[in-house]
């Protein structure tokens, strides 16, 4: 049987590869072994250096607000004690694991090395929905050998945790928007698949759930709201009427699913508080007469703001701070956000002390990735709803790191739907080069 692609189009080799059924498993069964590897490898390093974490600072923090959920002790940190300094997403996911294995923070590990490899799943299915089965896979495989991907992904911070959540938005929004790609899709008998339009206010609500679990998780989503309804109200199925019905289901179902928290935060501070009270000083992190565009929080300590606020006022103080300092430094605050920027794009991360072998791997491998972003971009092989969809997060995230504190760390979670257009990209060039084929032909969705 020849392959064909999933908008039933003569298929070329790549996607003929890329349509065997083992190939998904293959890449699945791959990225969860490297990351099994990795948790290995990382729980070694970790021992031998006496510590507790890969990253001090953060997972620290993580695992006490975990261990706090699991034992019914008081959600907060620190003392006086900061009840609204994390959101409870992480922390929840690793309280699980504490129920199910103890303090067992290899457990932890494994957990999400599974979750990583089920972000790799995820990327497929957006690939596959947004252009098809080919650049699903490729996608796919592109994030499962990823070597920052792969280590990132088993240490104790909620960067994998919030890809997972965000990923499956992101399938979840591509299936209310007007893409052609999708009806064309059939199975062995000839008859139409996959077509979302039978069930669309119940993936309206589904995103408004699944973006509000992100924020849950990374706070720094939340104006991913403002254009994912942008894109269902220009790009949506349906009437303009039906169109906003389905932003308004999805922002309804954001909203009830943020409203325990909201309600908790209340009954703690006396504030209704949708997110945390950690953005203050966040902010200031970033913009201040010493911030250099790392990370360096030995203010707030030195400042020791809690002793005579509370949690609500000591945010709002920090945040009047940063924006004192933008009025009175604006040159300054602007080469620190290209200081950020800088930060939040470079190919290797700060904390790795890896040789020139390594160093250039990096290198040449993010310099491949970025220029198959830019040919999936400028060949066509998707149109604007799709990249809204997959750079939509990435600029979201730069816009945000470039205000608060940029590093790489950041950038790792938007690189996954980014990777459906390298995916593309790398499509272009094989049926270009490889064929003769720029196959510039609706293969991608949307207007």
């Amino acid at each position: 049987m020849s392959a064909r692609d999933d908008a039933g189009l003569p298929s070329d080799g790549l996607t003929a590869i890329a349509g065997r059924s083992m190939a998904l498993p293959l890449v699945l069964m791959l990225a969860l072994m490297l990351r099994m590897g990795a948790a290995v490898w990382v729980e070694q390093q970790v021992q031998q250096s006496g510590r507790q974490f890969f990253v001090e600072g953060d997972a620290n923090g993580y695992w006490h607000l975990a261990q706090a959920l699991a034992s019914g002790e008081d959600y907060s940190i620190h003392y006086p004690p900061r009840r609204i300094m994390r959101v409870p997403g992480f922390p929840l996911l690793l309280a699980v694991s504490i129920e199910l294995f103890g303090d067992n923070i290899f457990a932890a590990r494994c957990i999400l090395a599974v979750i990583g490899t089920a972000c790799c799943w995820l990327v497929f299915l957006l690939g596959r929905a947004l252009i098809n089965r080919a650049v699903g896979i490729l996608a796919a495989a592109m994030m499962a050998v990823h070597p920052l991907q792969v280590g990132n992904s088993v240490l104790i911070l909620s960067e994998t945790w919030f890809t997972f959540w965000m990923l499956a938005s992101l399938v979840s929004l591509v299936k209310l928007l007007d893409i052609p790609h999708w009806d064309a899709r059939t199975d062995s008998n000839g008859e139409a698949t996959g077509d979302p339009r039978k069930y669309l206010r119940v993936f309206a609500g589904l995103s408004g759930m699944l973006i509000a679990a992100a924020v849950l998780i990374r706070p720094g989503f939340l104006p991913w709201l403002v254009p994912c309804a942008g894109v269902i109200l220009v790009f949506g199925r349906g009437t303009v009427t039906q169109r906003s019905m389905l932003v308004g289901t999805m922002g309804i179902l954001f909203g009830l699913s943020m409203l325990p928290w909201v309600v908790r935060n209340h009954q703690v501070s006396g504030h209704w508080v949708l997110t945390s009270l950690w953005s203050g000083p966040s902010m200031y992190d970033g913009l201040n007469p010493d911030a250099d565009g790392t990370s360096d929080m030995t203010f707030f300590d030195a400042e020791n703001a809690m002793s005579r606020m509370t949690e609500f006022e000591m945010n709002a103080h920090y945040q009047r701070r940063s924006i004192q300092f933008v009025k009175d430094e604006p040159g300054r605050s602007v080469a620190l956000a290209g200081r950020k920027m800088l930060r939040f794009l470079q190919a290797i991360p700060s904390i790795l002390q890896a040789g020139w072998v390594v160093t250039a791997g990096c290198v040449a491998g993010y310099a491949v990735f970025c220029v198959l972003c830019l040919t999936g971009l400028v060949t066509g092989q998707i149109r604007l709803p799709g990249i809204v969809v997959t750079t939509g997060p990435f600029l979201l995230f730069l816009a945000v790191h470039m205000v608060f504190v940029g590093s790489l760390r950041y950038r790792l979670p938007v690189e996954f739907p980014l990777a459906v257009v390298a995916a593309a990209g790398l499509q272009w060039f094989w049926k270009r080069l490889l064929t003769g084929n720029d196959n510039r032909e609706p293969t991608a969705g949307g207007h």
